[in-house]
């Protein structure tokens, strides 16, 4: 049976990985680029409160197995992925999104310069490094979780 972290991060990495690699994509794929931008503008709030809450369930969930059952060594480090994973989630939710989306603006704005275009490709990396980050300690805090022994 699997353990109430390990289903709250299949999840989320699963919420991750179909935005990533079939929303998007089909976004840019059938709609004109702006009209895709602005669709995955407005997913991207959802996307992350997703993310937040699914990432504070497997954090709880987690602790509270620790002190329930006794901590461990290695609990930790599957607590302190899950706490990385939550806490650039909300940094890119709540600091990078709010940048990017006035970055997107201005670009449309008559006489925005390339400095504009330049900060918005800026914020596009770091959102995308930092969901990759994310992903990454994902996957590790699942490998972790699923080969825990009781």
């Amino acid at each position: 049976m699997r353990s109430a972290p390990a289903i709250a991060i299949s999840l989320w990495l699963g919420a991750m990985a179909f935005f990533a690699f079939a929303v998007a994509p089909a976004a840019f794929g059938t709609l004109d680029r702006e009209a895709a931008g602005r669709f995955v503008s407005a997913v991207f709030p959802r996307y992350y409160l997703v993310g937040a809450a699914l990432g504070a369930i497997a954090l709880a969930a987690g602790a509270a197995r620790a002190v329930l059952a006794g901590w461990r060594g290695v609990d930790g480090v599957g607590l302190a992925l899950v706490a990385l994973m939550l806490a650039l989630t909300l940094y890119a939710w709540v600091l990078v999104l709010p940048e990017a989306h006035a970055a997107r603006e201005a670009m449309r704005a008559p006489g925005a310069d390339a400095g504009t275009a330049a900060r918005f490709a800026r914020l596009h990396r770091v959102s995308g490094a930092l969901n990759g980050t994310v992903m990454l300690a994902g996957a590790i805090a699942l490998a972790l979780e699923v080969t825990r022994r009781p």
